[in-house]
């Protein structure tokens, strides 16, 4: 029992018996290396933003053309309202200015 309790103490002590000690933190990256991964994401999203807002854009002429052609008027105000605080429920008020951009961008002539 003594051995048993000898060797325990000094497997403690030096360290054997226990876990290896962790690895240490790889050094954090550039911050141009991160500025350069960024910028690419950015344009990634930029790319599908845009192809998105190309889709919204036909959608929009869309109901704007059924709208139209059925006697009624190329904007709808309540509809654009609700758009408007989708975006500020979800971005701020830098959303509402999105949405506003974009409801007015894809409105269509006012003939």
């Amino acid at each position: 029992m003594r051995v048993g309790l000898a060797l325990l103490a000094v497997l403690a002590v030096t360290g054997c018996g226990s876990a290896p000690p962790a690895a240490p933190a790889p050094p954090p990256p550039a911050p141009s290396d991160v500025i350069s991964q960024q910028r690419a994401r950015i344009d990634d999203l930029d790319r599908q933003i845009i192809d998105l807002l190309g889709q919204r854009k036909e959608a929009s002429e869309a109901v704007q053309r059924a709208r139209t052609s059925a006697g009624g008027g190329r904007v709808d105000p309540s509809r654009e309202q609700v758009i408007i605080d989708k975006y500020r429920a979800r971005l701020g008020d830098g959303g509402a200015q999105i949405a506003k951009a974009v409801l007015e961008a894809f409105r269509g002539p006012a003939s």
